[in-house]
């Protein structure tokens, strides 16, 4: 079985998916998490929620650091606070280097690392824009944009021009976009087994799911974890390679990803297709755990 090292960039507690991923992640023997870097709006509170379930998950060794709060070009409402978590606080426990640092490092440490970014693109781009050769040191497998509406979509809206360094880099990039994402949502009763599963870390998994069904006023839609299942389980998802097109000036596209199939953009593989029920069935047996 083939042992992946990842490093987790995250913009945990604004959608109950972020934390179902890391959760989908510590739960899986071949997986080792090398570190998980926050993104995007209230870093330290995001870190917070990240610390919290590490420590539930008794995996508080792995290093978690706050990012970038804002994205590289204009300023978001700083009342966009995330409310699909539990407050667990703001973490303040030891000094780590920026996320782009850290990501920078790690990449240079590790051959072959995986980049899993869930996140705005914020910081990875800053990682790529200081230290481009790290692009061919790992592979980044992201949930973001989306190839069949002419709307952006909310990772890559969230700073389009990190986005763009990001897939102008030359790193290999599979992108798991929302118009797949989508068609994995669990029902009522999919809820209810990871949360009766009777030990504490899907009861933790529970809490979090249940509000943010009262927050949002929907089940989950696992988008995250549908990122990481393309590492993890590609049986399950078809892909195919596309070039896409990061847009930056469009008054009302900015953040679409164009699927440039007249030759523009840059090469990445694009997920177009997904067995629903059988990645549902895979990721609640290991959310269970």
């Amino acid at each position: 079985m083939e042992h992946y090292r990842i490093l987790i960039d995250t913009d945990i507690g604004g959608d109950v998916d972020d934390a179902l991923a890391l959760a989908m992640a510590l739960n899986t023997p071949n997986v080792e998490i090398v570190g998980i870097t926050n993104v995007y709006l209230a870093n330290a509170w995001r870190a917070g929620v990240t610390k919290e379930l590490l420590r539930v998950y008794g995996r508080e060794q792995i290093p978690v650091c706050a990012g970038a709060e804002k994205p590289l070009i204009g300023w978001w409402d700083e009342n966009r606070i995330p409310n699909s978590s539990p407050d667990y606080g703001e973490y303040r426990g030891e000094k780590l280097p920026h996320a782009a640092d850290f990501i920078i490092r790690k990449a240079e440490e590790i051959d072959d690392l995986i980049l899993l970014a869930i996140g705005p693109l914020t910081n990875v781009g800053i990682a790529l824009a200081k230290a481009p050769h790290i692009a061919k040191r790992m592979k980044i497998y992201m949930m973001g944009g989306q190839l069949n509406k002419a709307h952006p979509e909310w990772n890559i809206f969230c700073d389009p021009e990190a986005a763009h360094i990001v897939f102008e880099s030359g790193a290999d990039i599979t992108m798991v976009g929302r118009d797949v994402t989508l068609r994995c949502q669990f029902t009522r009763e999919e809820v209810d087994e990871v949360k009766n599963a009777g030990n504490p870390r899907a009861e933790r998994l529970g809490q979090m799911m249940e509000q943010f069904i009262v927050n949002f006023g929907y089940l989950p839609i696992l988008h995250d974890p549908l990122a990481l299942a393309a590492l993890l389980w590609p049986d399950l998802l078809k892909l195919e390679r596309k070039r896409i097109l990061i847009e930056t000036r469009g008054a009302h596209t900015r953040g679409l990803t164009v699927d440039c199939d007249w030759g523009e953009g840059q090469e990445a593989w694009a997920a177009t297709d997904v067995d629903v029920q059988g990645f549902k069935r895979r990721l609640i047996e290991v959310l269970k755990q």
